[in-house]
């Protein structure tokens, strides 16, 4: 076989070895759960992971109509284990309005306001690394 064959044949078989070589997910742990108020689902919302020590990044979770959620960091599913504060922001459903205008009454919240920011909210928890379900059980006392 000549040896520009073999160069050829080398190359065209590159690409299929390349996606083996893929890196590891970046964060080592991935987090989901339920998020339920006095017991009832809350959503559509977010959720916020705020690490505690500041070392590492904060992760969100976009909250479904079934209070459902998995957390996201840097828009990669997955979080950094370490312990978090967090807060849940979900909002009742406003006044429906026209494209291009404005509603005239602001957001009401669908949780108490305590919850809606890491500095008041009380919520923490520990991520462990490895996959893990958190519920968050919120109430209206």
């Amino acid at each position: 076989m000549k040896p520009i064959n073999r160069i050829a044949r080398s190359l065209l078989a590159l690409p299929l070895l390349l996606p083996v070589g893929c890196s590891p997910d970046p964060y080592d742990a991935d987090v989901s759960g339920v998020v339920t108020l006095d017991g009832e689902p809350v959503g559509p919302g977010v959720l916020s992971f705020v690490p505690a020590d500041k070392t590492q990044n904060p992760s969100k979770g976009n909250v479904d109509d079934q209070g459902r959620y998995f957390l996201k960091t840097k828009h990669e599913r997955g979080i950094d284990s370490g312990r978090y504060q967090v807060a849940v922001q979900a909002f009742k459903p406003g006044e429906i309005v026209a494209p291009g205008e404005r509603a005239n009454k602001p957001s009401i919240p669908a949780v108490p306001e305590k919850y809606l920011r890491v500095t008041t909210s009380g919520l923490s928890y520990d991520v462990e690394p490895g996959r893990q379900t958190i519920d968050i059980a919120l109430t209206s006392q």
